[in-house]
């Protein structure tokens, strides 16, 4: 048999494996973070809060996220994604746990921001492992499918959230952070089992014991390319690579503006119009065009390519946010279908692509730190957009807080345009 490169082995069951196990922290993620959208129809009665602690709560976790994202990516690529890999999320559980008993605006932002930073942790290790263990020629369908797994936590939470919103009276935030404590446990249990990457374990000058662990998935493979080198940050705003430093972090940092924006107060949006529970089931509705969206990318992305991909995804939704900056809040159906177009539009590219290229484009010596990195413009960008929606609405109208998003969508598409490289079927150390 002749041997072939670990990036060029087919798809296995280890691979599933690997894939559930590092998709089921990016599930935690859409459960916790979906949250507050929901408890917020609580915590309004609850802490009375004034319009700025609103978006104080909101962004608290998207804070941890900042600090945890960046730490914790350039620590696994110091010392090894699976050291940090199996117990980032302990941090998570905890603090969610210690949210779920807040008695005052300021314990529940303190709980928050903790409980945020294995959040972010989680983010630059799970997305690495999943694109070094998975096969190049399909390597884009793995990550989009990691990261889908957002929606399938967000889908989750709404529909335990019903249970909350019928049975357990004003206390229902109280259960929904406390449910969430649970996740992270079983997940941490789970990836004990999980084998270190072998790119890790060449870059660091371990041939033999990466061949093991690549023999655990198929036999007479060969070590695949890694450009190896030291760990460092600045590399990252070295000539040759800050291009696309600029890229990944603009991009996802543009399109988190919109996508939590919008995300975190639509059930309140839609509860002007209707009751609770209408809001709850209009806003788990909204994950059909997500579906649909990350269905059609599936289908295109290893033939159209990435880049291509996201140019669309961050174009089209321009559509329904002007349209609404021109006609502004038509009503409960009216707003259902134009977010559902947009969230169709961003699962096109940007709400999958933002997460793959990072870890794509970096070699294996920044490959998480680049991650990290990415993902704490994002989280900037996150914070932005659910501070700033609830204070251009209630100062300005619903319509202009459209117009804003919508320039956000236009950065990300510039650069996008600009910088973006196609990085379909290519190794990872090479492009």
């Amino acid at each position: 048999m002749e041997s072939v490169s670990f990036d060029e082995i087919p798809a296995s069951r280890k691979l599933l494996k690997i894939t559930l196990l590092s998709s089921a922290g990016v599930i935690m993620d859409g459960y916790v973070l979906s949250i507050y959208a929901v408890a917020l129809l609580y915590l309004k009665n609850y802490f009375m809060p004034l319009p700025y602690q609103i978006s104080l709560m909101a962004s608290s976790a998207l804070l941890g996220m900042f600090f945890g994202s960046l730490t914790f990516g350039y620590l696994s690529d110091r010392f090894g994604r699976k050291k940090i890999y199996e117990y980032d999320l302990l941090i998570t559980s905890v603090f969610l746990f210690l949210t779920g008993l807040s008695r005052n605006v300021i314990e529940f932002i303190i709980f928050e921001v903790l409980a945020g930073i294995g959040i972010g942790a989680d983010y630059p290790i799970s997305s690495s492992i999943q694109a070094e263990f998975s096969p190049r020629n399909v390597r884009g369908k793995y990550l989009i499918y990691n990261i889908f797994n957002w929606n399938i936590g967000f889908i989750a939470f709404y529909i335990v959230s019903i249970f909350f919103v019928l049975y357990t009276g004003l206390n229902a935030w109280r259960y929904m952070y406390i449910s969430a404590a649970a996740i992270p446990l079983i997940v941490v249990l789970l990836r004990r089992s999980m084998p270190e990457s072998p790119y890790y374990l060449i870059k660091s000058g371990h041939y033999e014991s990466a061949i093991k662990v690549e023999n655990e998935f198929y036999k007479n493979v060969k070590n695949p390319y890694v450009n190896g080198g030291r760990t460092e940050i600045r590399e990252l705003f070295s000539k040759k690579y800050l291009k696309y430093t600029i890229f990944v972090s603009i991009a996802w940092f543009s399109y988190d503006v919109a996508s939590y924006g919008i995300w975190t107060y639509t059930p309140s949006l839609f509860s002007d119009t209707s009751s609770y529970i209408i809001s709850v089931l209009g806003s788990l509705l909204e994950e059909v065009p997500v579906i649909l969206g990350f269905i059609v990318l599936w289908y295109l992305i290893e033939r159209a390519g990435r880049r291509r991909m996201e140019i669309i995804g961050f174009l089209l939704p321009l559509i329904p946010m002007l349209l609404l900056y021109f006609t502004g809040n038509m009503g409960f159906l009216i707003l259902f279908f134009m977010f559902g177009f947009m969230h169709f539009s961003h699962n096109l590219g940007p709400g999958e692509l933002t997460f793959t290229y990072p870890v794509e484009i970096f070699p294996t010596r920044i490959r998480s730190t680049a991650m990290g990195f990415a993902t704490l413009s994002s989280r900037i960008g996150a914070i932005l957009g659910v501070v700033a929606f609830p204070i251009i609405m209630y100062s300005f109208g619903f319509k202009y807080s459209m117009l804003f998003f919508a320039v956000f969508e236009i950065i990300g598409l510039i650069v996008t345009v600009r910088y973006a490289p196609e990085t379909k079927k290519k190794p990872l150390d090479a492009i």
